[in-house]
């Protein structure tokens, strides 16, 4: 491992341990740690303080996985890139910033898997995770279902398209994605479906202005 790849694996991990979701609802006065679910992810701001929030929120958190990892991958090749993509998750789920605490990592994971698939060219790999995403919010209104789900259909899907970087990224991935949604997994298993959707408020939401 060469020190480039050291380099951007911690710039990687650095970005992805910016916690947008707590900046973005400290900067509204509120400390989304302590509404709704907890977690600083888009889909809990979207619950406390509305969609376009939530929103914006998955726009910075996908941006700080793609960012890292498209210049690093860009620059120095699949490997460093790789490096910097699974470190960013890392970052995003044990932010240095929060005492190693954080999100689900799933938006900065896919951020992280775009600016890869852009650079490889496998856009049918991106498609087919697109349509499973989408296909399930569609249907049962729940991200964290649609996040487990295409995870782990990543592994398959993009060793199906021939692509070791991307089947190594997405293997790693999943294992972190999957141990941050274990308490969505415990309730999923528990039969409760009803916390999990994204019109389930847990706590009142917080009124703005």
């Amino acid at each position: 491992m060469g020190a480039e790849t050291v380099l951007w694996g911690l710039l990687g991990y650095l970005s992805g341990s910016l916690p947008w979701g707590y900046i973005i609802a400290r900067l509204r006065g509120v400390n989304i740690r302590e509404h709704g679910s907890g977690n600083i992810g888009a889909a809990n701001v979207a619950r406390i303080l509305g969609a376009p929030y939530g929103v914006l929120v998955g726009i910075h958190d996908f941006l700080k996985g793609f960012i890292p990892t498209y210049f690093a991958f860009a620059l120095y090749g699949p490997f460093t890139g790789l490096v910097t993509g699974v470190l960013a998750v890392v970052g995003a789920i044990f932010s240095v910033f929060l005492g190693f605490r954080g999100g689900k990592g799933f938006s900065c994971a896919f951020g992280a898997f775009v600016a890869m698939t852009v650079l490889t060219g496998q856009y049918g790999a991106l498609a087919a995770l697109l349509t499973i995403w989408f296909t399930i919010v569609l249907l049962t209104q729940m991200t964290g279902l649609a996040n487990i789900v295409t995870i782990v259909a990543a592994v398959p899907v993009t060793a199906l398209a021939g692509s070791p970087v991307l089947t190594a990224y997405t293997l790693a991935v999943a294992i972190l994605v999957m141990y941050s949604h274990r308490d969505n997994i415990i309730l999923m298993l528990q039969g409760d479906l009803e916390s999990q959707r994204l019109d389930h408020r847990g706590k009142r939401r917080i009124r703005m202005g």
